[in-house]
């Protein structure tokens, strides 16, 4: 089998795998939300702040505990995850629906990274597998050595991928994952956690069409779809270190299934333990958008938009902008025309050099049409072709404005 065949073979795995780990969530066993229990290890009260977006605060945590406890390998490698994965949230870069098929993160080009990023995130992790390695020497059948090895090089998948967009690298990666967690599985056949990536790969390679099952089956690769639900939904019961990544990815995959009804049901859950995490909710909304229930997607957006406006915690840095956009996609949807056009027209005023920015306005030019407000639908227009000319809304909006011109100067001359 050449290269590019392996490459088109296993590259659903990866950035699968690759999804399964961009939430934010702990690769820890289940625990209250931080402040909840006073006897939480510092950990872990880092980690209720790292599943609620609040990166930086979570970073000083874990950097204050590793001073004293520069050895502990799940602290070093969630500290690599909270580093990676700011970067990720400021790039908006996190959302699930960015790494479908027409999504946005493989649309964009290879991102400028900070000065110094990859050298300090690199550097982490190489601690981190330099110590598992020291151990697995020591001991080759050491289970958390064997897992946190495999963690660290998801994550470096997971920079390859979303930042660094080297595709063969990240695959790399994700395949000495796999590696890591398969021998972690060899030696403890109850290593729950271990399932989530041997699931991952089940459904995957079991999801393939026959043709590339037959090439997968003769390079000793073979899958199924239902076992690896299966496994990952085992994860979701009975895992410790991976339980709540077992959640969201089996969310992902159910929602791929078109089984909508049983990935809200996870979701609203991990909403409910991570109450400041504003990408839940937004999962939510598009759950209930992708069965027809607009209305309760709507709901949803509303919501968000009223915790935004009373300042509640987390919700500070939410993108006000994509949501505003969002909500007003939907209401006019529902044919809600006045609810749509006023929250299109406020992320219009938000002034921001946003891509929702410029696309509210333009869908409240539509609407203005609409609603026969045609003098403020051509300066919104206007506003968006000098805005961005040379973008769809852009381009879009040039045509439209020619035809109002058009349109007023056929009946300037019958009036003449």
């Amino acid at each position: 089998m050449d290269r590019r065949c392996l490459t088109l073979r296993i590259l659903p795995l990866l950035m699968l795998l690759v999804e399964s780990f961009l939430f934010p969530v702990s690769r820890a066993a289940a625990q209250p939300p931080a402040g909840a229990d006073a006897a939480s290890s510092p950990v872990d009260v880092a980690l209720g702040h790292y599943r609620n977006l609040e990166h930086d605060l979570a970073r000083r945590q874990l950097e204050a505990w590793l001073a004293e406890h520069p050895d502990d390998l799940r602290a070093l490698n969630y500290l690599a995850s909270v580093i990676l994965q700011r970067e990720m949230l400021r790039r908006e870069l996190l959302e699930s629906q960015v790494y479908g098929p027409k999504g946005e993160a493989y649309q964009r080009g290879k991102v400028a990274l900070p000065a110094g990023f990859q050298q300090e995130l690199f550097g982490i992790l190489s601690k981190a597998e330099g110590l598992a390695e020291n151990r697995l020497r020591q001991n080759p059948r050491e289970e958390e050595a064997l897992y946190w090895a495999g963690v660290a090089h998801v994550t470096r998948a997971i920079f390859h991928l979303a930042l660094a967009r080297a595709n063969l690298t990240a695959l790399g990666e994700a395949k000495e994952a796999r590696k890591f967690h398969a021998q972690l599985l060899a030696v403890n056949p109850n290593s729950i956690d271990a399932l989530l990536v041997i699931g991952v790969y089940d459904y995957v390679v079991g999801k393939l069409p026959w043709y590339m099952k037959v090439l997968a089956s003769i390079a000793g690769h073979r899958g199924d779809k239902d076992r690896g639900l299966e496994e990952i939904k085992r994860v979701t019961e009975q895992g410790h270190w991976a339980r709540e990544d077992a959640k969201w990815f089996l969310a992902i995959l159910y929602f791929g299934e078109k089984r909508y009804s049983e990935a809200l049901v996870l979701l609203k859950e991990l909403s409910e333990s991570y109450p400041r995490n504003y990408l839940l909710p937004q999962e939510i909304a598009r759950a209930y958008k992708s069965q027809g229930g607009l209305r309760a997607a709507a709901q949803v957006y509303d919501t968000m938009l009223g915790k935004y406006d009373a300042h509640a915690p987390g919700y500070g840095a939410m993108p006000i902008a994509k949501i505003l956009y969002q909500a007003g996609q939907v209401h006019a949807q529902l044919g809600e025309l006045e609810e749509a056009l006023g929250r299109f027209e406020r992320a219009a005023k938000l002034g921001e050099n946003n891509v929702y920015v410029y696309r509210a306005e333009f869908e409240a030019a539509g609407l203005c049409l609409r609603l026969n407000r045609r003098d403020e639908a051509r300066q919104k227009y206007e506003r968006v072709v000098q805005a961005i000319p040379t973008s769809d809304e852009g381009k879009s909006a040039r045509r439209t404005l020619k035809k109002l011109q058009d349109s007023r100067q056929r009946l300037s001359s019958k009036a003449e």
